[in-house]
């Protein structure tokens, strides 16, 4: 099935998302996407698949009239979705989940036939080699997990076409190696595929051809064999940037610790002797999803208490009995899933950017200085929207992630959590984080990094200590030359 967009256009407002952009997706090709955070990729990708009405541009199928109203009509077309942010509902089993639109399909008299939808489900699952059980507890599974639940959930509805936004962005390497793989297999079976991600090495591996996007504008289509990555990079950013996107690391010895963990253990799960983060350091954690390094995060922010241990904070004990405890003492918790941790994406980009520490003029809310203070993180991060009164679920998930870092910021922290804090960002955002981080860091934040990102861990932490199973396996320091190598080493 072949699927052809000319001139589309569509703006949010004053916002010109895209520009009389033209596009081919063939069948038994990988089509990428690429381009900075608010280029526009998103929002094409949603107009092909019915989820958002274009204002100008036609489309057609296989020289077809092509014109979905909305989701519904697309898969009745072949077309199928996988949107980047998370949609699993957690009461709903995984089976559920898959056919959670089509559960009368399974209907016996009053009740359903749960082995016939399991049934289906794994197979679906199983085809898609997701390691996931349909009786497994979701509440249990990890983010990764999730997303391969969402994309069977597409290849159920047996699209000819399959769109992919950011879909790798929350997994980790070996479930991306799944997503990747059931990609080309999709491929090779005939199926179009329309793929964005900010990761060009994964699009490198199976993208047959990539269109590059800026500013909502088309800038050109190429044979993903006949252009280099600097190349890409370039022509997405419109400037060099082929040197290292990370700043210069700290020297010299960091001072007192801000953050002392002793003898900590958390269920049965994590166990862990010693850490002490000093100001003006950058500890990264590395491990595998369930490792505990997001755990630890959620330890120290409070959102779940520790079985055993001590902590310290600024050389006070810090016994956190919720989220807010550690928010109004200084300590900022960016989560690893911003929309349902982090933001609310219908209030505006003021109202999240203080939302952890709304300004007040005795009793009564400042809105003065909230909207200098939001103008300010605005400028500051390089946050891109019409106004502060913007809605936040309108912004480029760049953004977003930006103003998840400026509510951060809003509390003047003195210790930062940072959970993937550049998941689902493109390399032009990523600069501008990584500055913000390590001027952070200059000015004498602790910092504690989790990433699933190894070259960002290497590039950011002045240490890096690795996870395996819940225990500490091996600490780098800042005197050793460290590689992805020896971390996955030290973390399989």
């Amino acid at each position: 099935m072949q699927l052809a967009a000319t001139a589309i256009s569509k703006s949010f407002g004053s916002t010109k998302a895209l520009q009389n952009v033209s596009i081919a997706l063939e069948p038994g090709k990988v089509h990428a996407l690429v381009g900075e955070n608010g280029a526009g990729k998103s929002t094409l990708l949603k107009i092909l698949a019915g989820s958002v009405s274009p204002d100008g541009g036609a489309m057609q199928i296989d020289g077809k009239a092509y014109a979905p109203r909305n989701l519904r009509e697309a898969e009745q077309r072949g077309v199928a979705m996988v949107f980047q942010e998370i949609a699993i509902n957690p009461l709903l089993s995984v089976a559920e989940n898959i056919f959670i639109d089509r559960l009368r399909h399974f209907r016996r008299g009053l009740f359903i036939d749960t082995a016939a939808l399991d049934k289906a489900a794994q197979a679906i699952l199983d085809d898609f080699s997701a390691d996931v059980s349909v009786k497994a507890d979701i509440t249990t599974l990890d983010l990764g997990k999730w997303k391969c639940i969402e994309i069977a959930r597409a290849l159920s509805y047996d699209p000819s076409m399959l769109f992919l936004d950011e879909s790798t962005a929350f997994l980790n390497h070996k479930e991306v190696e799944v997503v990747l793989s059931a990609m080309k297999r999709l491929r090779d079976r005939g199926l179009a595929i329309g793929f964005v991600s900010h990761h060009l090495a994964e699009v490198r591996m199976v993208a047959d051809t990539l269109t590059i996007l800026k500013d909502g504008q088309w800038v050109g289509d190429f044979a993903t064999s006949e252009i280099t990555g600097d190349e890409i990079h370039n022509r997405m950013v419109g400037r060099d940037i082929s040197g290292s996107i990370f700043p210069p690391k700290a020297q010299g010895t960091p001072s007192a610790p801000t953050l002392s963990m002793r003898d900590i253990a958390l269920g049965h799960k994590l166990t862990l002797g010693q850490l002490d983060v000093g100001a003006g350091e950058i500890v990264g954690i590395a491990g595998l999803k369930g490792a505990g390094g997001e755990s630890i995060l959620e330890m120290i922010a409070g959102v779940v208490p520790p079985k055993a241990g001590a902590m310290r904070y600024l050389g006070k004990p810090h016994q956190p009995a919720s989220p807010s405890d550690a928010w109004n003492v200084g300590i900022a918790y960016l989560p690893g899933d911003r929309a349902g941790e982090g933001l609310i994406s219908e209030f505006s980009v003021l109202d999240n950017l203080i939302m952890a520490a709304p300004p007040r003029k005795g009793p009564l809310f400042d809105a003065p200085a909230a909207r200098r203070i939001a103008g300010e993180l605005m400028g500051r991060l390089k946050i891109k929207a019409s106004s502060p009164d913007a809605r936040c679920g309108s912004l480029s998930g760049g953004n977003l992630q930006k103003v998840l870092l400026g509510k951060c910021l809003s509390v003047n922290p003195r210790l930062l959590l940072l959970n993937n804090p550049t998941r689902g960002v493109d390399i032009g955002a990523r600069h501008d984080i990584y500055r913000v981080v390590r001027q952070l860091a200059e000015q004498g934040l602790a910092i504690v990094l989790v990433s699933e990102d190894l070259p960002e861990l290497i590039g950011m932490s002045d240490r890096i200590i690795v996870l395996r199973g819940g225990a500490v396996t091996y600490e780098f320091t800042p005197e050793e030359v460290v590689s992805e190598d020896q971390i996955i080493r030290h973390m399989a």
